[in-house]
């Protein structure tokens, strides 16, 4: 077997590994996304079922997309200066105070909800409603964007801050023309995870809803599959959140990833 066959095979099979993985993960997506175009037990398509929950769904998807945008706007403006400063700087307790940053992902998830339960009962109590959320969600994913934002941040040159301050940019500047765009990358995956993960959360959701009386799209799938099974329109619910995470994240790559944030970092 020569060289240019070994390459073939290899490519190939390279391929079929790709194809077979992505085939399996996509799998359930597809499942769910025919159920939702079905019409009961027949294969008839029909659009009837996404008309159906258009006044009793989507309201919900209002709501958890507006405490995925507020919980993504204050993890961005929190962990870019956190991740700067506890990559560029030496400081006592550098490690303690990670380590503080990142507690959240060491801690059970149904730990983590319940202890924010009895924090908003006895000593937060006016953040028993949508600010709740959104201050659940933000320490819930922070570390996902401080991590995203750190990696960025030490595998940048600074040469090329070097470069700008030489030749007489400030540091806001160099930070903002420079540093920013060549961090985009890892900017642009903890932006894209945090939303997406902001917007599917389902356990802080059911054990915050009670309290604040708030009831988020996730939730309502659940409720809507434990009281009536897996119809058309509950379906077509789970469909529609699958559908929104994904064309998010092309908006956000087609308007702001490839265009502001053209950075040489790799994750």
């Amino acid at each position: 077997m020569n060289y240019r066959t070994r390459e073939r095979l290899s490519s190939g099979l390279a391929y079929g590994y790709v194809a077979i993985c992505c085939s399996i993960m996509l799998l359930p997506f597809g499942v769910i996304f025919f159920r939702s175009i079905t019409a009961g037990r027949t294969t008839e398509l029909t659009l009837d079922n996404y008309a159906n929950i258009v006044g009793h769904f989507w309201p919900r998807v209002g709501v958890s997309a507006s405490i995925a945008v507020a919980t993504l706007i204050i993890d961005v403006l929190v962990a870019i200066p956190a991740a700067f400063s506890l990559t560029r700087y030496s400081f006592r307790f550098r490690r303690a105070i990670y380590l503080v940053l990142t507690a959240v992902w060491y801690i059970p998830g149904i730990s983590y909800a319940l202890a924010l339960i009895l924090s908003l009962y006895f000593v937060y109590k006016p953040l028993l409603n949508f600010w709740g959320f959104v201050a659940a969600y933000s320490t819930g994913f922070f570390p996902i964007m401080l991590l995203s934002c750190m990696v960025a941040f030490r595998q940048l040159d600074p040469a090329y801050e070097e470069a700008a301050s030489c030749l007489g940019a400030g540091r806001l500047r160099t930070f903002g023309r420079i540093t920013l765009p060549l961090i985009g990358p890892g900017v642009s995956a903890g932006v894209l995870l945090t939303f997406v993960l902001s917007l599917n959360e389902f356990i802080t959701a059911l054990l915050l809803g009670q309290p604040t009386a708030i009831l988020t799209a996730p939730v309502k799938v659940f409720d809507d599959i434990s009281h009536a099974g897996m119809h058309g329109w509950v379906a077509a619910e789970a469909a529609s959140l699958q559908i929104i995470s994904f064309v998010a994240c092309l908006i956000y790559l087609r308007l702001v990833g490839t265009r502001y944030l053209k950075g040489v970092v790799l994750i």
